[in-house]
């Protein structure tokens, strides 16, 4: 018997449970080791080995949760990978780490993992949806990614993860411009890398029958900014998870971003700040106002381009502007107000989304 099936089997005996094996088939999802799924009829099963599992539904989440932690401990020394567990980092080591501090151990050691052997550069993370296949329907799978994002850009350097189905590529910025021209658009801009990185995603879904999510962290301009590099990188893969969306670079949303990492406290006072002159609070001016702020942002404050996006009359959203003015005290047809609400607006919006 593996040692991973006689530790789960003598955990089972302790807490006396009754231990029941599952075969880990293509019906279940391509979980990590440790990592438990809900299966048929509400039956949590958690994945032991690469064609086995075990219903954990008898456990309570703390046993589960040792459990997991005593399957990935049990990992050989030299099956420990950085780069997948990134997903570990706590966000204040992520944005230690991308200004250039002390952000942790791990995020080192996944940096030293990586190849980047031309600077400017961009790292770049597709990660993908598999059946259970095992190794071999990994490395097909990372083969097929690997094609078509050649296919669309030049990559300097490759790593696919042993653990998930998770690949990186560095790419300099020339050859991402290069690819960004030789497509018949523009030059390139922070629009058109998530543009690029958006096709990308959807020529893996629509080439190689894929489900894939790509990630492209911010510019890598020295190899001593590769650890900065690599923290950007998973915050982008976390931003694309929390849109559930096909792509995310890390900057295409400076303000909207920035205000998700801010503690509670720091964001209590931005509200507070905003709202300083208000009679009402946020909560009570006209509905919609985050929107208007956002749209008057976004066309450089041109009343007639943002009633345009926003799909109403001209006069409407100034009699709205009016009534927001009234309630908050700021105008967004000047610039710093309509910035200040644009950032409460998308600070509320992001603190009352789903986790």
């Amino acid at each position: 018997m593996e040692f991973q099936a006689e530790l789960v089997m003598r955990f089972f005996g302790a807490v006396a449970k009754p231990c029941e094996w599952v075969p880990w088939t293509r019906a279940l999802p391509n979980a990590p080791i440790g990592d438990w799924v809900e299966g048929p009829e509400g039956r949590c099963s958690l994945r032991v080995q690469d064609g086995l599992g075990v219903d954990v539904t008898p456990l309570t989440l703390a046993e589960r949760a040792f459990l997991r932690w005593a399957l990935s401990a049990a990992a050989a020394p030299e099956e420990f990978e950085p780069l997948a567990a990134l997903g570990t980092c706590s966000t204040e080591d992520l944005l230690r780490a991308v200004v250039g501090r002390d952000g942790g151990d791990l995020i080192r050691k996944a940096a030293t993992s990586l190849a980047v052997p031309v600077c400017p550069a961009h790292l770049v993370a597709i990660e993908w949806s598999t059946g259970v296949g095992g190794e071999v329907e990994h490395r097909e799978s990372a083969d097929m990614v690997k094609n078509v994002m050649e296919a669309y850009v030049e990559v300097d350097a490759w790593l696919v993860s042993r653990q998930l189905p998770l690949a990186v590529a560095s790419i300099s910025r020339t050859s991402l411009r290069r690819a960004w021209l030789s497509l018949g658009h523009e030059e390139m801009d922070v629009r058109g890398l998530s543009a690029l990185s958006g096709q990308v995603a959807s020529a893996l879904r629509s080439e190689a029958m894929i489900d894939a999510r790509v990630a492209v962290s911010g510019v890598i301009r020295t190899p001593q900014e590769v650890t900065a590099g690599v923290a950007m990188l998973e915050l982008a893969r976390r931003e694309a998870a929390r849109r559930n969306g096909d792509a995310a670079v890390f900057g295409d949303d400076p303000v909207r971003m920035a205000l998700l990492w801010l503690d509670e406290p720091a964001r209590d006072a931005l509200l507070r700040s905003v709202a300083a002159f208000s009679e009402v609070s946020a909560e009570g001016w006209p509905e919609g106002w985050g929107e208007i702020a956002e749209a008057m942002v976004r066309s450089n404050l041109n009343i007639s381009e943002a009633a345009r996006s926003l799909y109403m009359h001209r006069n409407t959203l100034l009699a709205r502007i009016e009534k927001l003015r009234d309630a908050s005290g700021l105008d967004v047809r000047r610039g710093a107000d309509a910035l200040a609400l644009f950032a409460a607006g998308a600070l509320l919006q992001g603190q009352s989304a789903p986790e």
